[in-house]
């Protein structure tokens, strides 16, 4: 599969990364506005929580992401770590990822593609992926990946402004879902501090 990066993916990507064998994250993709490039949907007692990666140059560029940097003048990562933390505490599977990923929010990479590949390998083993990365593919390869049995080359349809009407395949209980109702398709991270990275990989194998 060829496809796009996203910041701890929604859990729609994460189904369709989760039955690939080989996955190749395009590097040379333009960087666009609006996406889950560089944002994703966390769920508060008040309802989704956007968070969004500052990005040098700002937001309307179309320069390949590979050479997008991130931009440090606010302490965004401390405010994601705390937003993350916040909306999740309670939730049952919180505490055991808690360590590994406050190590990810703890790393300052100067480009965004290496923060992106460390949420990704984070997400990869929690939830036991077994697909391999691909860092560099020729023309055979790239027919190899865009085979009929391939998923071929994904463009992924939700976006931050429309990502809660895709239907996930596995509802699961949510941390706030008794006063704001549930909402699908948000990031991987939810599912994954409500049910653990055991039932997802069970869930996700069937």
């Amino acid at each position: 599969m060829i496809t796009d990066y996203q910041y701890f993916g929604s859990i729609c990507f994460m189904e369709l990364l989760y039955k690939e064998k080989e996955v190749f994250f395009d590097r040379e993709a333009p960087f666009s506005k609006m996406s889950f490039k560089n944002r994703m949907v966390i769920l508060s007692a008040q309802g989704p929580l956007h968070l969004t990666i500052p990005i040098v140059g700002g937001r309307d560029q179309k320069t390949a992401i590979k050479d997008i940097s991130i931009a440090y003048d606010a302490p965004w990562q401390a405010q994601h770590w705390k937003a993350i933390k916040t909306c999740y505490k309670r939730a049952p599977y919180f505490e055991y990822y808690e360590t590994d990923l406050e190590n990810v929010y703890s790393t300052k990479n100067e480009m965004l593609v290496d923060f992106l590949d460390n949420c990704h390998q984070f997400i990869k083993t929690a939830i036991k992926g077994k697909w391999q990365i691909v860092q560099q593919i020729d023309a055979n390869q790239e027919n190899t990946l865009l085979a009929p049995q391939h998923n071929q080359q994904v463009k992924v349809p939700w976006q931050p402004n429309n990502f809660s009407t895709f239907a996930i395949q596995h509802p699961y209980q949510q941390v706030f879902e008794s006063s704001i109702g549930f909402i699908p398709n948000v990031s991987i991270l939810d599912w994954l501090f409500c049910c653990g990275g055991k039932v997802i990989s069970t869930q996700l194998s069937e």
